[in-house]
């Protein structure tokens, strides 16, 4: 199996796509090239958070965009769940949440030795700044 990780912080407005283009060690690779060994992504690992305080009501969703030439059937579009918060005026406790990965499977073909591409997005309330990081999960 081949683990690939890209994230990134997402300031942009809601529904715009970006590229996740960060590794794991800060460096921003580019895309990922398929290895010759691997032919389909099994599973996406990804979590989501937000970074700085809510002082609203906040509900948002996140997908992400698998794009490049690595996929035969064109690009991919992918719902990976959401996050909110339910703080009322403008008092926000002091909570600490932490959630595990979420992981979902797939069966996703993908073309040796060509480029594939993270992009990742939210919807709904605009949540300032939240950071997304995936994971693909590769055979």
């Amino acid at each position: 199996m081949e683990y690939f990780t890209r994230h990134d912080s997402m300031a942009q407005a809601v529904d715009a796509f970006i590229n996740l283009a960060t590794a794991t060690d800060g460096t921003s690779p580019g895309a990922i090239k398929i290895p010759q060994h691997v032919r389909r992504i099994i599973g996406i690992i990804s979590t989501v958070s937000i970074d700085g305080a809510v002082t609203i009501d906040i509900g948002a969703t996140f997908t992400i965009k698998l794009r490049g030439k690595a996929l035969p059937q064109g690009d991919q579009e992918i719902c990976l769940g959401g996050i909110s918060s339910n703080e009322v005026g403008t008092s926000v406790g002091s909570t600490f949440d932490a959630s595990p990965a979420d992981y979902l499977p797939v069966d996703i073909q993908l073309v040796r030795g060509e480029d594939l591409f993270i992009d990742g997005a939210h919807h709904g309330t605009d949540l300032g700044t939240p950071f997304l990081s995936v994971t693909l999960v590769m055979i």
